[in-house]
């Protein structure tokens, strides 16, 4: 099966993982993704949200992951309830 992000084509069969997440900037610099529950219950004012993401790991070891970014979590809730329609076609 595959799917389209952002107009990409993905190959579900070659897939390891797939999540939303919140890309995130600690005080210290260190920006990281973490899952949207740790920073809808955790986030405070030690980190800044840099974007909303659905994240892309391949199965294949070396393989770049891939990150589709979005500005705002409406836009992110948007392109998840996109890949459900795909994923029920």
């Amino acid at each position: 099966m595959k799917i389209m992000i952002q107009n990409e084509t993905v190959r579900l069969e070659e897939v390891g993982q797939l999540y939303p997440a919140a890309i995130i900037r600690y005080a210290d610099g260190t920006v990281t993704q973490i899952s949207l529950e740790w920073y809808d219950e955790m986030a405070n004012n030690d980190v800044e949200l840099l974007h909303y993401a659905i994240c892309i790991h391949y199965k294949e070891e070396g393989r770049e992951p891939l990150v589709f970014s979005y500005e705002d979590r409406s836009k992110l809730e948007e392109a998840i309830g996109q890949l459900v329609s795909q994923f029920r076609s």
